[in-house]
């Protein structure tokens, strides 16, 4: 009689359909519907995986098999197990015979990978720059596409020119021909999840950028003897253009120094020999060639010198001069040589070249500003001078010690007399008074003069000249001089034709007369 099996065992048999749909792709044999990470020792599986449950030829047959999905309770098995939900999943599973044999429950656990990986546009040599038009790298620069997977892990990473042929990548990606090209790329993960597929705008620059050189402040620069010369208030400005990834630094180097980025205008104070060195890179790493300029740089000004020309008199700190006045410019110069000399005068707003010495038309107060520029523009700082025009002569006038006085156009002066002489305020001052008596040379006033009556008219000329050489006009006045004591004869008439003297004594002496009159004898008659 055939032994009985009292426990039939039932063989799992599983098969994971992987449905794949990816712009037409085939399934690839390495991407399984079954993932093991050893790293993990866990099993990983896509959300088309199904699990199927076959009786396995050795099995006794089956009456119906129950399931239990997630810790849940055993069902009849219908049709394919399916996790449509990302994570952890556990499938439990078990076997019973007619006559009621049950088979040992049998389980899986696995996770499901629903995410597809990410992958990302790397660039090794950091020689690239994005801005809204693209990415700019550099050529023959390397392009690594990166993916990253963080369940089952990635299985293959793909790249197109044309978005429709897609190559495995590899190894990095040489960016060789100049020009814009647009790279599509993804990844599929070992359990089928595909990316969608990405797209980058590429611009390959192969072309350096441009540096250009300017002076600020001054637009003079020399060249001579095989050197360019510049004043120490010249800046040095650089600016540099790049038609593709932009300009990233502008580098330079003074003088033999380590090279620092540019941030501002250079300025060489110390005078001397320089040497600026400068290039610039753009955003993908293209170096223009290096630039040198070798300059000499100056910093001592020219220096004017001032000459006058005419009678000038400084007096209580001001000058004075006449209307012959000239003021006369010169220089002496540097190393690079004298441009111009500039002037401005009285209330002028700017400084124009000096062509011939400065005179002045008009008297009174005049203020001359000047200085000296050499060839570069080194300006030393400005001058001053300033003198005062007088063309108006002094005013003389006199005074006597005892009152004039004037009947019928003629001056009348007692004897003695004492004559004074006055000039009045000069802004410059009197060198000299002259004085002429009686038609005699012109002689200077020494202090008062005294007129005695041994000149019945005196005639005085008189003239002053102040200490820048203005001469008064001559003025002229004549003195009748009075000596004598007048005397009185008393006469008595009969009212007729006849006069009779008579003699009078004198009350009083009068003062020192020369010689007393002769008196009458008494009964004279004068007709």
């Amino acid at each position: 009689m055939r032994q009985r099996k009292t426990l039939s065992t039932v063989f799992f048999l599983f098969t994971i359909l992987f449905v794949r749909d990816v712009f037409g792709k085939e399934n690839k044999s390495s991407q399984l519907p079954l993932v093991f990470d050893p790293a993990t020792k866990k099993y990983f599986i896509g959300g088309n995986t199904k699990f199927l449950l076959k009786e396995s030829e050795q099995s006794q047959l089956i009456d119906r098999i129950e399931v239990s999905v997630d810790g849940g309770d055993f069902k009849p098995y219908g049709e394919a197990v399916q996790f449509k939900q990302e994570g952890k999943h556990s499938l439990k599973f078990r076997a019973v015979t007619q006559v009621n044999n049950w088979s040992p429950v049998q389980f899986v656990e696995v996770f499901v990978d629903l995410t597809p990986p990410t992958t990302e546009l790397k660039f090794p040599d950091e020689k690239f720059y994005k801005d809204q038009t693209g990415i700019y790298v550099a050529q023959n620069s390397p392009l690594v596409l990166v993916s990253q997977d963080s369940l089952s892990g990635i299985a293959s990473i793909e790249y197109s020119w044309d978005g429709i042929t897609f190559t495995d990548y590899t190894e990095p990606i040489t960016m060789n021909k100049l020009g814009k090209k647009t790279i599509y790329y993804r990844s599929t993960d070992r359990v089928g999840n595909i990316e969608v597929v990405k797209k980058a705008d590429l611009i390959v620059d192969g072309n350096s950028p441009t540096s250009i050189m300017k002076l600020l402040n001054s637009t003079k620069s020399v060249f001579m003897e095989g050197k360019t010369y510049v004043s120490d208030a010249v800046a040095f400005e650089i600016t540099a253009t790049d038609d593709a990834s932009q300009v990233k630094h502008i580098w330079i180097s003074t003088d033999g120094g380590e090279y620092t980025p540019y941030i501002k205008p250079i300025y060489f104070l110390q005078e001397g020999p320089h040497i600026l060195k400068y290039f610039a890179v753009d955003n993908v790493g293209n170096k223009e060639p290096e630039k040198a300029i070798k300059l000499f740089t100056i910093s001592t000004p020219p220096h004017s010198m001032a000459q006058t020309g005419g009678k000038l008199v400084n007096t209580g700190g001001i000058n004075y001069s006449t209307r012959d006045f000239q003021f006369r410019l010169d220089a002496t110069t540097n190393a690079v040589g004298l441009d111009m000399l500039q002037v401005k005068i009285d209330n002028e707003m700017e400084f124009k070249p000096y062509l011939e010495p400065i005179r002045f038309k008009t008297p009174g107060f005049h203020v001359i500003s000047y200085r000296a520029i050499d060839r570069v523009g080194t300006m030393e700082p400005a001058k001053t001078f300033a003198v005062h025009i007088l063309d108006a002569a002094p005013e003389t006038t006199f005074t006597t010690a005892q009152p004039l006085v004037q009947k019928a156009n003629m001056v009348y002066s007692p004897s003695p007399n004492v004559v004074m002489f006055n000039v009045g305020n000069s802004p410059v001052g009197v060198d000299k008074t002259l004085v002429s008596l009686n038609d005699g040379p012109f002689v200077s006033y020494q202090g008062p003069i005294t007129l005695q009556n041994d000149h019945k008219i005196y005639k005085i000329v008189y003239k002053s000249v102040d200490k820048l050489g203005n001469e008064e006009a001559p003025k002229t006045v004549a003195f009748h001089m009075v000596g004598a004591v007048p005397i009185l004869d008393l006469f008595i008439s009969n009212g007729q034709s006849a006069e009779e003297q008579v003699r009078t004594d004198y009350l009083e002496q009068p003062a020192s007369p020369k010689s007393e009159p002769q008196k009458r004898a008494p009964g004279s008659i004068s007709k």
